[in-house]
């Protein structure tokens, strides 16, 4: 195990013994907590501040905050996975066995927030009597495959790294909605983010390009580095995002942009159907 790579890197918050399964389970933890924490402030803040937020049914609430925590956790994601795809000279020199301590650092939060998200998607289809088979699948996935990291001390990171810059559109995605709600589909601020967010799930396919190059270049080093299982759940959790959920994501925000109605939560109604309200806003559907 090697979690030396940088000997001349002074003391900072990555700083720690990874090897110790009490480290990784309280920054699990710790990770777990944040995210529910920015949950909770978001509903708080959004209840005092945000006339729309207060308009909206108990469902929709929990998707407001589900999204904005989701965004958080997109912006430390990209910032990692940028750091690993266009700085780090460890990772990059050696794609399927090097490790990291900020990485390390990222893996176990990145867990909490996946455990967090799991959570948060069952009890509310639970209780909303709901199912999204993309959003389960996809964060079933993320979470069984970063616990597996966090198990495995001989791991390489930048895969896993590469794998948190997947949530470069949840910033945007979140964004979009909320103005969505609120009535503002048809401003320039919206119009511009949506055109962003569907350019960063273009990214997300040419990102998942990159990483089945990665893997077939570093086959065997990442056949003798990790589990069997934990190698295959990876293979057909990347075959999924590049098969089916990404290309889907990018045809639905694509969709949204022509025709901006919540896809989410808009029952759909036969062609003649009457126009859909959005919070208020009047939208047209689109004949077939």
């Amino acid at each position: 195990m090697n979690l030396e790579n940088d000997s001349t890197a002074s003391k900072n918050i990555f700083d720690m013994d990874y090897a110790s399964w009490k480290i990784r389970f309280v920054l699990v933890v710790a990770g777990f907590f944040f995210y529910l924490g920015v949950f909770v402030v978001c509903h708080q803040l959004s209840s005092c501040l945000n006339a729309t937020y207060r308009s909206l049914v108990a469902k929709e609430k929990v998707f407001w905050n589900l999204a904005a925590t989701r965004a958080v956790f997109g912006i430390q994601s990209s910032t990692a996975g940028l750091w690993a795809l266009l700085v780090d000279p460890v990772l990059s020199a050696d794609k399927a066995l090097s490790q990291q301590n900020w990485c390390w650092f990222n893996i176990a939060t990145a867990t909490g927030f996946f455990f967090f998200e799991n959570a948060a998607v069952h009890v509310s289809n639970l209780a909303f009597r709901t199912f999204d088979m993309f959003l389960v699948v996809h964060h079933l996935f993320a979470f069984l495959g970063f616990l597996g990291l966090l198990t495995n001390l001989k791991a390489g990171h930048y895969l896993a790294m590469t794998t948190l810059l997947l949530e470069m559109s949840t910033p945007f995605t979140c964004i979009s909605w909320m103005l969505l709600k609120a009535g503002w589909a048809d401003c320039l601020f919206w119009k511009v983010n949506q055109w962003l967010m569907i350019h960063m799930f273009h990214g997300r396919m040419f990102l998942a390009y990159h990483m089945w190059w990665v893997c077939f270049c570093h086959w065997d080093n990442l056949i003798n580095s990790l589990a069997l299982p934990h190698f295959a759940l990876f293979l057909v959790g990347l075959a999924l995002l590049t098969l089916i959920i990404n290309p889907y994501w990018t045809h639905k925000k694509t969709q949204q942009l022509l025709n901006p109605v919540d896809w989410n939560f808009v029952q759909p109604g036969p062609k003649n159907s009457q126009p859909v309200k959005v919070n208020g806003q009047t939208l047209q559907r689109k004949r077939q």
